[in-house]
């Protein structure tokens, strides 16, 4: 088997532990490795940037005495800026606005499993035999439903939260 023919699955799996520099090389082989390496890089650029963005202060070994002081969002900020401007193809508003957009539409998905977790349990209890507990299953299903709610409207709100302050930023500079 020739080195260019082998399977798109295991291709992605050895880009995985190539390191940036190797790549540039790997995309110089053929037209489906350049695409294949080109998406794995831009996947590892937004899960870097959804974990910068995500992170907490005290991540970023901060004393508490400092975050007051220094707006732990303006930090933020300047951290995801500095990351676009170093390694990505967007500004950062574009790219918060992409991010806001995708926890919207996920809000969407998580909206509609809701619905159809509360027609289950409104099923189950109006059965003649149940006694006051839901399957495990459902419960879980409910549980997880909740917390996934919950964690994408908190992202939501940070993201919404950068959002203005990076605008309240530009004003100020304009201004």
């Amino acid at each position: 088997m020739h080195i260019n023919n082998i399977p798109v699955e295991l291709f992605v799996k050895i880009l995985k532990y190539t390191s940036l520099k190797d790549a540039i090389n790997i995309m110089l082989v053929n037209k489906e490795w350049y695409r294949e390496s080109r998406s794995i890089i831009f996947k590892q650029f937004d899960n870097k940037f959804e974990e910068l963005l995500y992170s907490h202060w005290s991540d970023w070994s901060i004393p508490l005495k400092l975050v007051v002081y220094f707006n732990w969002h303006e930090f933020l900020i300047d951290k995801l800026d500095s990351f676009c401007k170093n390694f990505d193809r967007h500004c950062l508003d574009r790219r918060l606005q992409y991010v806001y957009d995708s926890l919207r539409i996920d809000m969407v998905d998580i909206d509609k499993e809701r619905k159809v977790i509360n027609n289950l349990l409104i099923h189950y209890e109006a059965s003649p035999d149940f006694e006051g507990l839901f399957p495990e299953w459902l419960w879980e299903k409910y549980k997880n439903n909740r917390w996934e709610s919950g964690e994408n409207v908190r992202r939501k709100n940070l993201v919404y939260v950068l959002k203005r302050k990076l605008k309240e930023q530009a004003w100020f500079i304009i201004h």
